[in-house]
């Protein structure tokens, strides 16, 4: 991290996106230890997606879980992904 009066810069890997990513659903599954896999998917501006499976400790399975897969079967549900486009900024009249 880079730090000045005004602003942090982070550059974060693949692998740190991940973790944080998984941290974060942990958060909302509330388990108390938790084993998780993840992907990303795509390119930026290009359909950028994460498919990420958290479960209970002792679901040994989850890393023999085809991601890909289930990118195909499962739609997006994070909380950005239901917003209408009525919430969205058309044109600079809409910003205040």
């Amino acid at each position: 991290m880079i730090k000045n009066n005004k602003r942090k810069i982070f550059k974060y890997n693949e692998d740190d996106i991940l973790e944080i990513l998984s941290e974060y659903l942990d958060d909302k599954t509330e388990f108390d230890t938790y084993q998780s896999t993840a992907i990303l998917l795509s390119t930026p501006g290009k359909g950028l997606r994460l498919i990420a499976v958290v479960g209970s400790e002792d679901d040994d399975d989850i890393t023999k879980l085809n991601l890909e897969n289930i990118d195909n079967k499962v739609d997006c549900n994070g909380t950005h992904s239901d917003l209408d486009d009525g919430f969205l900024f058309k044109n600079k009249k809409n910003i205040k």
